[in-house]
């Protein structure tokens, strides 16, 4: 990644879809780019090098190397450009992996002590190691430079925030979001399953003004550049709309309208269980691991580099064994495993099929998500709700 010397050949395993490396261009070549990896986080780098003419790009791609629209919003695009952006390639993007790591790291260790199951803080790491480093799909995600960990720390400081009663940590949600648009359908859904829970308008009123809050960060942060944000947005709407859905995204298996309208499928589900669970929000972390997995297929275009997504879910699995009955315990671990398969696809295809890979995810999700409608009351204290109340 920093000096492009070609010397990631020689680990193993290899990256999930191998090397994909920079060409030689004139823009690649005046940021000494080329043979570097991390091609994903080169659609904001080479853009941002000149913002001015993001608009155009957003059109036409035509700062990538490989002359693709850039899925990134401008206000992204403009943190870059005054940050990482003016280092040569190979070490803005080494930057852009470690923050990274680093942010999730921290976050990660706080959820084992706020949800005070430090005791398993070093099993939990052991576990994220070994899916970021030690597979297919992790390296997979370290090598095309993607932000699946932003992703995952928007999950995770949500729900954090939610369960443990913070709303600091759910305004920080939002930032970390912003980063990758595709970590809303997911927050949102989350959003009205937790207002659903309130026990009284005052919880009601809570919860809403707190959405209100996330969702003028977002705004503010969009209309910081306004008209180059519509450019964005047509861009994302076309690309989920008229591409054709590639790589583990569901729309390969079912209609397309019944896949972009899997958030309210989520909703009605979270209320459903709700009603089983005396509206205890916590009793519910099964269906929120179940909606992480589902919603990993939502894009349109979904690859396997975007399971660190579910690393955020590591924590409150564990959170949930320790308060549930056997057999949620079971499910529990069998979480684990499921993402180890999922992280090393090509041995996975070789149990299953590859055509069944989604259908696969699809199964799994559905069972994770009925589990607190079938398995009613699984912990064994009161909703922090109730506590904090």
């Amino acid at each position: 990644m920093l000096y492009g010397d070609l010397s990631g050949k020689k680990i193993s395993p290899q990256p999930l879809f191998g090397f994909w490396r920079i060409p030689d261009r004139a823009n690649t070549l005046e940021h000494n780019a080329i043979n570097r990896l991390a091609v994903d986080y080169a659609q904001v780098y080479f853009p941002s090098q000149e913002f001015s003419s993001l608009t155009k790009n957003y059109e036409t791609g035509y700062l990538d190397p490989w002359e693709r629209p850039s899925r990134y919003a401008p206000f992204i695009h403009y943190l870059c450009s005054i940050s990482f952006c003016k280092l040569d390639y190979g070490y803005a993007s080494f930057l852009h992996m470690a923050i990274q790591m680093l942010l999730f790291y921290l976050f990660f260790i706080s959820a084992f002590k706020m949800l005070e199951i430090a005791t398993d803080l070093w099993f939990g790491l052991l576990l994220v190691s070994i899916f970021l480093f030690v597979t297919p799909a992790g390296l997979g995600w370290f090598e095309r430079g993607q932000f699946s960990l932003y992703v995952a720390l928007s999950y995770l400081l949500l729900m954090l925030g939610f369960l443990k009663n913070k709303p600091v940590l759910i305004l920080a949600s939002a930032l970390f979001a912003y980063v990758k648009w595709t970590s809303f359908p997911f927050l949102l859904a989350v959003f009205i399953v937790y207002l659903l829970s309130s026990k009284n308008r005052k919880e009601s009123l809570q919860t809403i003004r707190m959405a209100l809050m996330y969702l003028l960060i977002i705004l503010l942060l969009s209309l910081l550049f306004r008209s180059r944000f519509t450019h964005f947005i047509e861009g994302l709407y076309t690309q989920e709309l008229y591409v054709e859905p590639v790589g583990i995204s569901m729309a390969q298996l079912l209609p397309a309208s019944i896949v972009k309208g899997m958030p309210i499928i989520l909703i009605i589900t979270g209320y459903l269980c709700l009603r089983r669970n005396n509206k205890n929000f916590a009793h519910l972390i099964p269906f929120l691991t179940g909606s992480g997995i589902l919603m990993l297929t939502y894009p349109t275009v979904a690859f396997e580099y975007n399971i660190p997504n579910l690393f955020c879910f590591i924590p409150l699995v564990f959170y949930w064994i320790k308060h549930s009955s056997n057999m949620s315990k079971i499910a529990g671990y069998a979480f684990f495993l499921f993402v180890f398969l999922i992280s090393s696809p090509k041995y996975l295809s070789l149990l299953i099929g590859s055509k069944n890979i989604v259908a696969g995810y699809l199964a799994v999700s559905i069972i994770f998500l009925l589990f607190p409608c079938l398995f009613p009351g699984g912990f064994s204290f009161q909703s922090l709700k109730e506590e904090n109340s």
